[in-house]
């Protein structure tokens, strides 16, 4: 599969099929880099790293079958594949309450030690996201992320009930800066060149004054020309490099409003002095952010 202007990375099965893989479609703009896969029949991964302004950072997609029985130390051996930082999301298969799961299985167990002794949060939609075709069985909740080394008030997680299948994805929303790779070096632009501008600028930088009768004349006219029609496009063209980025503290002062909101809201319909108090704190936490947003 190829989708223009994006970088497609796969894993495959062991036996090299077209079953049980993974797969990371990432924008080529982004700048990052492939890790090594991880092809094991229990366990599969596409891994990238990519960078922020902070670091890097790992992401993975991972997938395994329901028909192994994970152990601590197949999970264990491969969040220590991924570093210090990264994010791993997929289909585990793992069953626990912690992360929102109807019940409990022997794999959610053994993951759960894992993310307990190596402090590993997980993000979850707390809904189902596989949905059984038999009806005597019930959704449950089997797709989810892993994430180690990042603050998890700067993600936000959702259900995407856009694409058909009998899993529900979930779409990982994270709050950062990530680094584009360098763009390649244009006179122009099809949308932000003005050509009035750049037709107007070019007419009063160029001089015919030079006589081409030898070939240092042409040289020298060859080279003005050149440097007129370099200056006029730089005037002509915007810069492209004034981005607006999302604070990423946007997410937390979010939550923050939010709790502000609800507790007057409870304020308003009884006025108990713990509310009061509560509605006091809230109103604190949301002046930190504005006042100074480098905290």
């Amino acid at each position: 599969m190829k989708i223009p202007n994006y970088n497609i990375y796969h894993t495959t099965h062991p036996d090299e099929t077209t079953h049980g893989g993974t797969a990371v479609i990432i924008r080529q703009n982004i700048k990052h880099h492939i890790r090594a896969e991880y092809k094991k029949d229990n366990l599969k991964a596409t891994s990238i790293s990519l960078e922020d302004k902070i670091g890097e950072t790992a992401g993975s997609a991972i997938y395994c079958p329901p028909k192994h029985n994970n152990k601590y130390d197949d999970y264990d051996s491969f969040f220590k594949t991924l570093g210090h930082c990264f994010i791993a999301g997929g289909d585990f298969n793992a069953k626990h309450t912690f992360w929102g799961s109807r019940l409990t299985n022997t794999k959610g167990r053994e993951l759960f030690r894992v993310m307990q002794n190596n402090n590993l949060k997980h993000l979850s939609t707390r809904q189902p996201t596989y949905w059984p075709s038999d009806p005597n069985k019930i959704p449950e909740l089997l797709d989810f992320c892993v994430t180690k080394g990042i603050d998890t008030k700067k993600f936000a997680v959702a259900s995407c009930l856009e694409l058909m299948s009998d899993h529900t994805s979930i779409l990982i929303t994270v709050f950062t800066h990530a680094l584009g790779k360098p763009k390649k070096p244009s006179l122009y632009s099809q949308k932000k060149t003005d050509w009035n501008c750049f037709r107007e600028t070019l007419d009063e930088q160029l001089t015919l004054t030079i006589l081409l009768k030898t070939e240092i004349d042409i040289e020298e006219a060859v080279e003005n020309i050149t440097k007129a029609i370099e200056s006029a496009a730089w005037q002509a063209t915007a810069d492209s490099n004034d981005q607006t980025y999302t604070d990423e503290l946007l997410i937390t002062i979010k939550r923050k409003l939010a709790e502000k909101r609800k507790a007057r809201k409870r304020l308003a319909t009884n006025k108990s002095p713990s509310r009061q108090t509560t509605l006091q704190q809230n109103s604190e936490r949301t002046k930190t952010p504005a006042t100074n947003p480098q905290k």
